[in-house]
């Protein structure tokens, strides 16, 4: 009986360690299962995570572009206005300096009544820098085409304003609006010189 004994406890042994592999081995193939799920599942959350941040960097670049391209825009436009600004001013200085010479402020005074019917009445305001000097002349002037002119107080900005008593239209030659007359005219051209 003691070979059946040993025996069959070798058996029991050889039975357990063979069952005991087999739980070890399914075990282990269970574990590479379950590792491979989570490896995959990790993969596959860090491949949404980066698709996600791609197109978060995406779509900030593309806020980041727009932007830059409205700030471009805006500095561009500035830039335009303020050499605009610079223009005007400079060729305000030029007419107002025109303006302010006897002969010239004659001849517009001149050109503006070859247009009018005669025997009017003017009020007319010149330039507080030559009006003084001037008023003489420019009611001799006025004498010339048969129409009379009263000086009013004298004006504030270089050139002159007229108007026919009685009528509302007022012909304003002062370095405002000869300026803003050429501005309208050059602007266009100023406008196609910077856009170049």
């Amino acid at each position: 009986m003691g070979t059946d004994v040993a025996s069959f406890a070798k058996q029991l042994r050889e039975d357990g360690i063979e069952a005991a592999k087999q739980e070890a081995a399914k075990i282990l193939a269970d574990a590479r299962k379950e590792a491979e799920k989570i490896i995959n599942s990790a993969k596959s959350e860090a491949a949404r995570v980066e698709k996600e941040a791609q197109t978060r960097i995406s779509q900030n670049k593309s806020s980041a572009d727009s932007e830059m391209r409205m700030v471009a825009r805006d500095i561009v436009i500035g830039f335009k206005k303020k050499i605009e600004e610079i223009g005007t001013t400079l060729l305000k200085n030029k007419v107002s300096d025109t303006l302010n010479q006897g002969e010239v402020l004659k001849m517009a005074i001149s050109e503006l009544l070859k247009n009018q019917q005669t025997g009017k009445n003017w009020e007319v305001a010149l330039s507080e820098k030559i009006g003084e000097p001037l008023a003489q002349v420019v009611v001799a002037s006025f004498k010339e085409y048969g129409a009379t002119a009263t000086l009013t107080a004298g004006l504030k900005k270089a050139g002159f304003e007229a108007r026919a008593v009685g009528d509302n239209e007022v012909f304003e030659v002062t370095d405002e609006s000869v300026t803003e007359s050429f501005r309208k005219l050059l602007s266009p051209e100023l406008k196609k010189l910077l856009d170049a």
